[in-house]
């Protein structure tokens, strides 16, 4: 909350000062009409940033491996996974969560996870291109996949610890 009031207070104070420099300078029209755009950009920016500044759950990346922490099934409307990022690595990482279309093969796949995270086994998410971008229908035809991957769920393998005293 306090982020969002110090960074909506921010703008505020950024617009006035915008303002009464357009107003009170002696500087020339080019000048302030550039400030305007300038200004103006930096309210789209800030924008399109605002989702990954707070950690809202991301569609437009999906990572290759994925060390899983939580999974909400939201049917049939999304998948969320919160998980680490393996390709960057988790050591002082905070989960990321990611946003999926629901489907009926995804929920299954997720389900059995879910399954095993409640167990206290932890889980790994591998996401694969998919081999095909059709498949057949049971009428025969080919028809759209709803998702661009295919998704393996692991096990997390066991450290390998050498005995003590050897």
């Amino acid at each position: 909350m306090f982020d969002s009031l110090g960074l909506v207070t921010a703008y505020v104070v950024l617009v006035t000062l915008l303002l009464v420099m357009l107003i009170y300078s002696p500087w020339h029209w080019i000048l302030k009409s550039l400030m305007v755009v300038v200004v103006s950009a930096f309210f789209y920016v800030t924008y399109y940033s605002i989702p990954d500044f707070f950690g809202w759950p991301t569609a437009d990346h999906r990572p290759g491996k994925l060390q899983i922490v939580a999974i909400y099934i939201d049917a049939p409307n999304k998948i969320y996974l919160w998980g680490h990022d393996l390709d960057l690595g988790i050591v002082g990482k905070r989960p990321r969560a990611y946003e999926f279309k629901y489907t009926t093969t995804l929920n299954n796949t997720l389900n059995k996870a879910s399954n095993k995270l409640k167990k206290g086994f932890p889980m790994i998410a591998e996401f694969r291109k998919a081999t095909s971008a059709m498949q057949q229908s049971a009428e025969g035809e080919s028809i759209q996949r709803q998702d661009d991957f295919d998704l393996m769920i692991y096990d997390v393998p066991e450290a390998m610890v050498p005995p003590a005293g050897k």
